[in-house]
C-alpha cells in the first residue's frame, strides 16, 4: 500500500496558515463521516476530504480547537503543500547588481 500522507497548506479568513501532514488515522476519521466516502472514490470529494483531514490532523496535534464545523465556516482554502524546490524566487528573472567589467 502506498504511503497515506498529505501534505497540506491551511489558509484561515483571519488570515493564519498553517502546514499540517494529514496521515492514515485522518482520511480513516473522514471515510466514516456522514459525508465522507472511501479513499478510493476520494477525488470525487478532493474539497472536502483535504478540508476534512486538515481539520482532523490540527485538531489531533492540538494545534487548533475548533470543532469541525467553526473549521469549515472559517477555512478560506487547503492546498497541497508547494514543494518548496518547485517554487520560483520572486527575484528569479533579475539578475541582480552585474559585476562591474575591468
Amino acid at each position: 500500500m502506498p504511503s497515506m500522507l498529505f501534505e497540506l497548506r491551511v489558509e484561515m479568513e483571519d488570515g493564519a496558515t498553517y502546514d499540517v501532514v494529514a496521515d492514515q488515522r485522518d482520511a480513516a476519521k473522514f471515510e466514516v463521516q456522514p459525508f465522507g466516502c472511501t479513499t478510493s472514490e476520494i477525488a470525487s470529494r478532493i474539497s472536502t476530504a483535504m478540508r476534512y483531514m486538515a481539520w482532523s490532523a490540527l485538531s489531533r496535534r492540538n494545534v487548533i480547537t475548533l470543532k469541525w464545523d467553526e473549521f469549515d465556516a472559517q477555512c478560506v482554502e487547503v492546498t497541497d503543500m508547494p514543494d518548496e524546490e518547485s517554487v520560483v524566487p520572486a527575484d528569479a528573472l533579475d539578475p541582480g547588481q552585474t559585476v562591474p567589467s575591468a
